[in-house]
């Protein structure tokens, strides 16, 4: 089933939202109203999949290509939250709005390209994600760096994680860990080419296997230091591997 247009959406117990009154509880209506008091001119708004079940909040839609905006409604408590999220980071900016009218204000300077700490700072109630800033201000490569750093400090992989860190070549690149293994991609947003070798430990203790994340675990060879480890993934790095995308240069804006 698609989604609902803005006219046929579930409608708001004006009890709860007595400033919906004039719209007959229509949250889309109300939400628009308030936005031409202010001044604003809303993009198109739609009701989310999922809006006129009984239960869960009415949620609003506004698409943009910098991202989604959704102000979700509480059926049962007067609760606006908005979320103002980016394509693969999700949430951006994220917070409970007062009125109607901040919900708004929100959505314009998001619809404007403010930059995210501009809007959070004008917007008290709005928090932003630190990684979302990172991606927008540029910096994607360091923020994912000092995320891995921080989530192997004092682990068995660790030791790895900073020689990788220390080596000029992976440094430019992406980290990501999972299962305590060390990948790296060109870009800090799918789609990933998976196509540079990964480190992770092998079933013998203290030891490490590197290969292709394409290529069978029985291909991969087995070191037992994280020097030649990284050494050995430098040594098989593409001739057109170039340091990272940064996500404020990539299609994210």
């Amino acid at each position: 089933m698609s989604a609902q247009s803005s006219h046929d959406g579930p409608k708001l117990d004006v009890a709860i939202y007595p400033e919906l009154s004039p719209d007959a509880g229509d949250p889309s209506a109300g939400l628009r109203r308030f936005a031409e008091a202010a001044g604003i001119t809303l993009a198109r708004l739609r009701f989310a999949e999922g809006a006129s079940a009984s239960r869960g909040p009415v949620t609003l839609v506004v698409e943009r290509g910098r991202g989604n905006v959704h102000v979700a409604l509480d059926r049962n408590r007067h609760e606006i939250r908005v979320d103002l999220t980016m394509p693969w980071l999700g949430a951006a900016l994220s917070g409970d709005a007062e009125t109607l009218t901040d919900a708004a204000q929100a959505i314009d300077d998001w619809q404007r390209g403010e930059p995210l700490t501009v809007i959070a700072g004008r917007r008290p109630w709005l928090t932003a994600s630190p990684r979302a800033v990172a991606h927008e201000e540029g910096r994607a490569v360091e923020y994912a760096w000092d995320m891995a750093r921080a989530a192997a400090a004092g682990q068995g992989n660790g030791p790895l994680v900073e020689e990788a860190y220390n080596t000029p070549e992976l440094r430019r690149l992406v980290p990501f860990l999972s299962h305590g293994r060390l990948a790296f991609h060109r870009s800090p947003v799918p789609p990933f080419s998976h196509d540079l070798f990964e480190v992770g430990p092998d079933d013998d203790d203290g030891s490490w296997r590197v290969g292709s994340q394409q290529a069978p675990l029985g291909t991969h060879t087995v070191v037992t230091t994280v020097a030649e480890a990284i050494a050995l993934v430098v040594d098989a790095l593409p001739p057109d591997c170039n340091p990272a995308i940064q996500a404020g240069d990539s299609e994210l804006d």
